[in-house]
């Protein structure tokens, strides 16, 4: 059942995170700074979403969202939202990998994004 699980996870995780980026990249390259704008929203929303159901799976003992996807997320675009995710819900706060590398990744993805926007 968790291979299952795990599988669609991944399949879900994946595809958000390529069109996320897709929308990324067409903000970059074309004067419609809003396609920037959708694709970050995405892919923070999604790092929120993920860590708003995570804090609910804990107490079930069941199927839960591993930590290497959580972060993967968050380097990848999601900064924000999972940073956003941990304060809201109080999840991962005590794990000193999310205390670290999430500001930091939300720091990073900030600058990028105010230089993107800028251009």
């Amino acid at each position: 059942m968790f291979h299952s699980q795990l599988i669609a996870h991944r399949k879900h995780r994946n595809l958000l995170l390529a069109a996320g980026w897709v929308l990324v990249l067409a903000g970059c390259v074309t004067p419609m700074r809003w396609l920037l704008l959708a694709g970050s929203l995405l892919l923070n929303g999604y790092a929120y979403y993920l860590m708003q159901i995570d804090k609910r799976l804990a107490p079930r003992r069941g199927f839960r969202i591993p930590e290497a996807s959580l972060l993967l997320v968050a380097a990848l675009g999601g900064g924000i939202g999972a940073l956003a995710g941990m304060l809201a819900s109080r999840h991962k706060t005590k794990h000193a990998s999310f205390l670290i590398l999430v500001p930091v990744f939300c720091i990073l993805q900030l600058f990028l994004l105010g230089q993107a926007i800028g251009r």
